[in-house]
């Protein structure tokens, strides 16, 4: 990428020797103190087309593309186990509870037995115990009773996996854009939802439940589906991404100083296509070279070999 880069600037020195900019007061002058600064006149500047912009705090909009499948209900195989078997537990613990009560009122007229109210009692208090392990389960997966309601949100799901490592970036609401390759070309619209609780413990990822718009009922349970999920972040210092010089040490960028330019290492953090964040190495305020940082690279390359070249 930087042998790419250093043609591009080589190309527009070219450029601008051709178009009467040379070493001059009026054009490049290299003879800076450091090796990781250049000097331009205004003129040179202008026939560059080096443009400058200021390191301000922004919110990055990262995108997050995520796989996972469409289906009916917003619960993966296991959650809709333990769904299920909350229910049946629940109709059972009902039910033994009915007939113990009613055996107590026969009880009380005599016409229901010790034994039969004592076995009563019994299965009462058995099917307590399997619905409140089944709750249990529930709780560790993360179900409460507004969970159960969920279901009515929508009526097709999306159900991504999100790795361990990139929970922090998706929130309830963020928007989301569903593709498949049933329809291709097509994008249909959603919402997140919801995020399971419990990672799965072999993938160590997450299930983001999506609620998606699909009023043609297009969207069958099953298919395959991607998820490009909007995550904004809290504002961060940034630059743009075109103002980065890569190199096998590190990130560099060019810091506009009048018409001098100084090479400096950063250290960066997230990053989106068109900007990334900056943990280290500038201040908000200063401004960077977000154009022709190329060119001034191969002018300072060309200034710390010109002595070399005279001898």
């Amino acid at each position: 990428m930087r042998r790419a880069g250093l043609l591009i600037g080589v190309t527009a020195l070219v450029f601008l020797t051709a178009c009467g900019v040379d070493d001059d007061a009026e054009g490049v002058n290299t003879a800076s103190q450091s090796s990781n600064a250049v000097s331009l006149s205004p003129r040179a500047i202008e026939t560059a087309g080096i443009e400058t912009t200021p390191v301000e705090r922004r919110v990055l909009q990262r995108t997050l593309s995520l796989t996972g499948t469409v289906a009916a209900k917003p619960w993966i195989p296991e959650e809709q186990a333990a769904l299920s078997a909350a229910e049946s537990a629940d109709a059972a613990r009902h039910l033994a509870e009915s007939n113990y009560d009613r055996l107590v009122n026969l009880a009380s007229e005599g016409v229901a037995s010790q034994q039969d109210l004592d076995a009563a009692k019994a299965s009462r208090d058995q099917a307590r115990a399997a619905a409140a392990q089944v709750d249990a389960q529930l709780a560790n997966l993360g179900l409460d009773e507004s969970a159960r309601r969920l279901e009515r949100r929508a009526r097709i799901w999306g159900l991504a996996v999100l790795p361990e490592s990139e929970l922090a970036l998706v929130h309830n609401g963020a928007p989301v854009r569903v593709e498949s390759s049933a329809y291709p070309g097509r994008k249909f619209e959603g919402r997140v939802v919801g995020i399971s609780r419990s990672a799965d413990p072999e993938t160590r990822g997450f299930t983001v439940r999506i609620a998606i718009e699909d009023p043609s009922q297009e969207l069958h349970p099953q298919m395959l589906a991607t998820f490009s999920v909007s995550s904004p972040s809290s504002p961060r210092l940034s630059i743009p991404r075109s103002a980065l010089l890569l190199e096998g040490d590190g990130e560099w960028v060019y810091l506009a100083k009048d018409h001098e330019f100084v090479k400096r290492r950063i250290r960066l953090g997230v990053s989106t296509a068109d900007e990334v964040e900056v943990l280290e190495g500038l201040s908000e305020g200063e401004r960077v070279v977000s154009q022709g940082a190329q060119i001034l690279e191969s002018e300072r390359l060309k200034a710390t070999l010109r002595p070399a070249d005279e001898d």
